[in-house]
Parts: C-alpha cells; sequence; structure tokens
C-alpha cells in the first residue's frame, strides 16, 4: 500500500511538471489543462490502487500533495505576486475531489456534471478572478 502512494505522489508531482508551463502562455489554459489532466490522474490511480473501504482517500491525499509540493514554497515567498495565479490550484483540487466522486459514485451524470464545473471554474470561474484583481486594487 505505502508503495502505491509513494507512486500516485510521484505520478501527481510529474503531471504537474508536465503542465506547470501552460501557465506562461495563458493562465485558462493552464487551470483547464492541469484541471482535466489531475482529474484523469486521479481518477485512473483510484480505479487501479483503490480498495473499496476508503474510496481512495490515501491516494487523494498523496495526489494533492504531489500537486502542491513545489507551488507552496513560492507562494509563501512571494504570495503577493502570485495571488493572481492561485485560483489554478483551487480548481485543481476540485477537479482532484470530482474525480474521487465520480470513482464513488460511477455514474454518468456526476461524471457530465463535474465536467461542466471544471470547464465553468476554468472559464467563467478564472475571468473572475483575475477581474477581481484588475478593478479589486
Amino acid at each position: 500500500m505505502k508503495k502505491k502512494i509513494t507512486i500516485s505522489f510521484l505520478l501527481s508531482l510529474l503531471l504537474f511538471l508536465l503542465t506547470f508551463w501552460t501557465a506562461a502562455y495563458s493562465l485558462y489554459a493552464a487551470s483547464m489543462a492541469e484541471a482535466m489532466c489531475f482529474f484523469v490522474l486521479t481518477y485512473f490511480i483510484l480505479e487501479k490502487y483503490a480498495e473499496p473501504k476508503t474510496y481512495g482517500t490515501p491516494f487523494v491525499i498523496a495526489i494533492i500533495m504531489g500537486r502542491i509540493l513545489l507551488d507552496i514554497p513560492i507562494r509563501v515567498m512571494e504570495f503577493r505576486e502570485t495571488i493572481f495565479s492561485l485560483f489554478i490550484p483551487i480548481v485543481v483540487m476540485i477537479s482532484i475531489f470530482l474525480a474521487a466522486l465520480n470513482f464513488k459514485e460511477k455514474n454518468k451524470i456526476v461524471l457530465v456534471l463535474s465536467l461542466i464545473i471544471l470547464i465553468l471554474l476554468s472559464t467563467i470561474g478564472q475571468a473572475q478572478w483575475l477581474e477581481g484583481f484588475r478593478y479589486g486594487k
């Protein structure tokens, strides 16, 4: 079990390293890319490793830790400068929880609603977040 959790953590860290560069292109692209990739990764890991009693809670925690491990030091040291991009990890956390919910429920309606939520958060939610910084200061 410990080895599977470590693999989940490392896959999450690798996925973050493969997708974080999209923020240089667009915060909208980063939000969408990371949310969808982490949704798929979480569901895949839960499908492969999770035990029925736990609903994959240890794996979800490992995936979250892999995603935020490199993000935390940067945000702690430069919080004011990085707060405008804080919505991306929030959307990713929501996508991880939605993937866990989909794993638990295994219902197509839940899947469709989850994807709609992620698309809305990555587009309209991201726009509202950035708009708040543009006019909030």
